[in-house]
């Protein structure tokens, strides 16, 4: 999702070097940096008086314990942050080799608590990468657990009018986790897809097999086990079949039957407005006709009349 060209690591140093630091503030906590525009003072003293607790929630969450605590850069350009993003959908991510949280808030606080949530996120994102990262770590199960562990928060901003998982699964759209695994689409739509995916499949983990079991997974990764083997080792059963599982899951649950239910006003709303235009176009057509039977109408007692004459 991060552009990784030269330009964009030369941003992220810039951000992150004392000397680059000259237009940001700095506040040194006892446990955490955080860097930030002036106007965003606060926001840098509320992550720093919840950040042991944020941590703490999230190793327990995990079983995990945070080896290096991270520095936060809290930006008030949105411009500036998207050529470091890169994608116009994203509002935060992480560096895991750098140890470096980044957050656009110039999108936050438009809920309360979405500062705090986004910043849970990350450091989520921040714990895994130290204690698994590489290529055991698959990108779906990053984002999974993420957004688990934030009670749902992801890093992008999702498209309200859109279920896309629902519609992928109804369409046989549905992208394979392999796909999935080292890099997430670039398109938006793909994007919030891929995000949806991750976050449905940890819940289904979750869900069917307790959070302690995941907790196992995790572990399992941080001994560098591969994920096929860790799922074995602690499911019983291979990564494909728990992702066949899955999909089976996801189609009982969005049948064209429960699209059409959770979608019915909408369905109402589209055949009132269908039978409304209907009943216009036939109210119109009778008018036309009516007229044309009073012009004839017309015409025939002018004709009797002149033949009386």
């Amino acid at each position: 999702m991060i552009k990784k060209t030269l330009n964009v690591l030369l941003l992220i140093f810039i951000l992150t070097a004392p000397s680059g630091a000259a237009e940001m503030e700095e506040y040194h906590g006892p446990e955490i940096t955080v860097r930030f525009d002036a106007p965003l003072k606060d926001a840098a003293g509320r992550l720093s008086s919840v950040y042991r607790k944020t941590r703490t929630d999230i190793e327990a969450k995990l079983g995990l314990r945070m080896r290096v605590d991270p520095v936060v850069v809290l930006m008030r350009n949105n411009t500036a942050f998207q050529k470091i993003a890169g994608n116009k959908l994203v509002t935060a991510f992480a560096v895991g080799g750098r140890n470096l949280i980044v957050i656009d808030c110039s999108r936050m606080d438009r809920v309360p608590f979405d500062l705090e949530d986004t910043f849970k996120h990350e450091l989520t994102h921040i714990l895994l990468h130290q204690r698994i990262g590489g290529s055991y770590l698959p990108k779906w199960l990053d984002e999974g657990v993420a957004q688990w562990a934030s009670g749902g928060v992801a890093d992008i901003m999702r498209r309200g009018d859109k279920d896309l998982l629902q519609q992928a699964v109804l369409s046989h759209r549905v992208i394979p986790l392999r796909h999935i695994s080292s890099n997430f689409p670039d398109s938006p739509d793909g994007l919030i897809l891929a995000y949806e995916e991750s976050k449905s499949f940890t819940e289904f983990i979750v869900k069917h097999y307790g959070e302690a079991r995941l907790r196992l997974l995790l572990q399992s990764l941080e001994k560098q086990v591969t994920i096929e083997q860790a799922v074995y080792d602690n499911y019983g059963v291979s990564l494909d079949m728990l992702e066949q599982k899955w999909k089976k899951g996801l189609i009982r649950e969005n049948s064209w039957i429960t699209y059409m239910a959770d979608h019915m006003y909408w369905l109402l709303f589209s055949l009132a407005a269908l039978i409304t235009i209907a009943g216009y176009f036939v109210a119109k057509r009778r008018m036309r006709n009516y007229r044309d039977e009073e012009d004839e109408s017309e015409g025939g007692e002018s004709e009797e009349q002149a033949g009386d004459e």
